[in-house]
């Protein structure tokens, strides 16, 4: 409530029936001294529960300035906070649905040349202690209610502090803040606003990409939590019963009943009709309970689902002569799910296992996940920890598949290489969890399920297409925390009037993203395969625009780096695009004291779809204005003082992809001394025009130095 005292003696507040009946019921006596005039400037109603009950008041703000029309549009009358009048006190006895109340209010009347002040507990959020906050020119940032949003202890959060209203504004719809109910942008679905923001593919959060979900909607190899269907284990079984745990995370076939039953599988090698033609894989299957008893018929002839172990032994139906049951499907793979949790169920809404907010881990991992507390600072972005939040909802032993592998010891005899030795965990507590699990999947970790040629010294069935999986060299390299490095830095290129294309690179393997847009960095696209040349086309652009960008890029162990904030502009429609330049080579060696040197460019397509020609310049000086120790022969502009090659079309270059160039004469070049030399330093550019004078823009200049080499130094 923000009024000079001149402005509030000034005040006149207009009060219906309703609220006199208010007053009167507050035991308020003739208190307001301002005299009523006409002027109206809002009218609100509003209903406001008051421990069981609804106090409606209809009131009317004259001349109102500073706090009183931010209350009048949240439907917050007058009486609310002043309930004898045009007094300065709060009606005590105000308590909202989530447990605040305006007890213990306190006003304090400014003077000249100080604001009024107000400390009330509805300035705080629904169920939160009741807490003052005092009001002085506002607006209030979100976190001066919302306190317990900011802690010391904070890893991971959706909102910076230094600007927490316009974080929150990202994913809140603040326009019924008081109502009780916290609203999302993307309405009551807080998935579809996770999911949504951290796609990779659209709207940035506060022009920043969060980190992202890719895979969660990716129902072939994305995240289990989400999209993606569960899977089945297909366990070996040697001719004794006995189980040789063997492969999973294969689709499940049809009628895989639910744990603890399974189904089993006999594979026979046979006439595709049953008498002849050509042979072909069928399978027998049969459902059994936990105990290895069979449940209904055995179904014949089927079709072999993928993961089958294979035994060309047993083929004739009429005879068991080397037939038995190789292979068991259990539903699921890597252990028990805790309850509530189940198997094939849907995807699990984003908050099982993340904080709405902040979290002192990384990713916004939930304080209690199915009950079970994670400590702060116990999940670190590589996934360091991680097992923490896994134990919470999967049970048994884990890694269980990879220890039917993996020893202590790698042994080879020479031709072939196994382990021996007691069982280990290959990523004990420790490891970086999140180089092989995360919301893309799998991906990162190559055959996770491995499968050993007829041959091989640990395996009796299956293909060799698997063998990488141990002789590939794939495994995690150590965990380190060290973004990747953009060298060299990101550029843009091929900018027509709706598209341009950005190039970039990095030192190590890496995600693949860019942010642009008019004014701030508001969309993101890109790919999340890890790569080390970057390539993203943007399409869509508006003509005669100009745009913000810069790079993002991500490695194996969620490490992320962004280039600085640059810019380009679009052409108009019928401009033409500026040509971008390419690498010029200028090498010799001593001795050499003049050369040719061709400047090379990539050509534009004109949108009037006329001849291009294109315009050279060679200068001493990047504002060119002089040359001198080279020219470049052409007709030239009459009373340039640099190299200018006129008007030509330039002359193709046979390569990967279209080029030009044009020559251009160096002349008194330095020689190499094998001590301290200079370079000749050049700039250059190249500009464009059609048949119906359209002129580009000059291209972004480029620049090489000249030398002669002593390649004995």
């Amino acid at each position: 409530m923000l009024r000079r005292a001149a402005d509030l003696r000034r005040l006149v507040v207009g009060v219906s029936l309703a609220v006199l009946a208010v007053v009167a019921a507050s035991g308020c006596g003739s208190e307001s001294s301002a005299e009523p005039v006409a002027t109206t400037v809002a009218t609100v109603t509003t209903r406001v529960p008051v421990r069981g009950s609804a106090r409606r008041t209809s009131s009317t703000i004259v001349g109102a300035i500073g706090a009183h029309p931010k209350h009048a549009a949240a439907n917050l009358g007058c009486a609310v906070c002043h309930p004898c009048g045009g007094s300065l006190q709060i009606a005590p006895d105000i308590r909202y649905s989530g447990g605040t109340s305006t007890a213990n209010a306190q006003v304090v009347q400014g003077s000249a040349t100080t604001p009024t002040t107000c400390q009330v507990g509805c300035h705080s959020p629904f169920g939160g202690p009741p807490r003052g906050v005092s009001w002085t020119a506002g607006p209030l940032q979100c976190t001066d209610c919302h306190a317990q949003l900011v802690s010391s202890d904070v890893l991971s959060a959706h909102f910076d502090p230094a600007a927490s209203s316009s974080s929150c504004l990202g994913c809140h719809d603040v326009s019924q803040h008081t109502s009780g109910t916290v609203r999302l942008l993307g309405g009551d679905s807080s998935d579809a606003d996770c999911i949504a923001c951290h796609s990779g593919q659209g709207q940035t959060l506060g022009d920043r990409t969060p980190p992202l979900l890719v895979g969660w909607n990716d129902a072939a190899q994305g995240d289990f939590h989400g999209s993606r269907p569960g899977t089945c284990r297909f366990d070996g079984l040697d001719p004794t019963g006995a189980r040789n745990m063997e492969r999973g995370g294969f689709a499940c076939p049809p009628g895989v009943p639910p744990q603890p039953y399974a189904l089993r599988i006999t594979s026979r090698w046979w006439y595709q009709s049953g008498i002849s033609g050509p042979w072909v894989w069928t399978c027998d299957v049969e459902t059994i309970d936990e105990s290895g008893a069979r449940i209904g018929l055995v179904l014949t002839g089927q079709t072999c689902p993928d993961g089958t172990v294979l035994n060309s032994n047993c083929n004739n139906p009429q005879s068991t002569t080397g037939c038995y049951p190789t292979t068991l499907v259990t539903r699921g793979f890597g252990g028990t799910l805790a309850s509530p949790w189940v198997r094939g169920q849907g995807p699990l809404p984003c908050r099982t296992c993340h904080d709405g907010h902040s979290s002192a881990n990384a990713f916004l991992l939930a304080s209690s996940v199915n009950g079970v507390s994670i400590p702060p600072a116990t999940i670190d972005r590589a996934g360091v920890g991680a097992q923490a939040l896994c134990n919470a909802c999967h049970q048994g032993d884990r890694h269980e598949v990879c220890k039917s592998c993996h020893r202590e010891f790698w042994v080879t005899d020479g031709e072939y290489s196994w382990y021996e030795g007691p069982v280990v965990d290959p990523m004990p507590d420790g490891s970086p969890c999140f180089y092989c699990h995360g919301h893309e999947g799998l991906l990162r970790m190559t055959l996770p399920s491995p499968v050993y040629p007829n041959n091989h010294p640990y395996g009796a069935h299956g293909s060799g297409d698997a063998c990488s999986h141990c002789h590939g060299g794939w495994w995690p390299p150590p965990t380190e925390y060290a973004a990747p490095v953009l060298n060299p830095p990101p550029v843009v290129t091929g900018v027509t009037a709706t598209t341009a294309t950005v190039t970039w690179s990095t030192n190590e393997l890496a995600t693949t993203y860019v942010e642009y847009g008019v004014g701030t960095a508001g969309y993101v696209v890109g790919d999340d395969a890890l790569v080390t040349q970057h390539t993203i086309n943007l399409s869509g652009l508006a003509p005669a625009t100009s745009y913000v960008w810069r790079v993002r890029s991500s490695d194996g162990f969620r490490n992320v780096t962004e280039s600085a904030l640059g810019t380009f502009a679009t052409p108009g429609a019928q401009d033409v695009p500026r040509p971008d330049l390419g690498t010029v080579y200028s090498g010799v060696n001593v001795g050499t004291y003049a050369t040719t040197v061709q400047l090379v460019w990539s050509p534009v397509t004109a949108p009037s779809g006329t001849t291009v020609e294109y315009e050279v310049q060679l200068a001493t000086d990047p504002d060119f204005t002089y040359l001198v120790n080279g020219s470049i022969v052409g007709p030239g502009i009459p009373g340039l003082t640099v190299g200018d090659s006129g008007w030509v079309t330039g002359t193709v270059v046979t390569g990967s992809k279209p080029t030009l160039s044009y020559p251009a004469s160096l002349t008194n070049i330095p020689q190499d001394d094998c001590f301290t030399y200079a370079p000749n330093v050049y700039y250059w550019r190249v500009r464009a025009r059609d048949q119906q004078g359209h002129v580009s823009e000059w291209s972004a200049t480029g620049t090489f130095g000249a030398f002669a080499l002593d390649p004995w130094c």
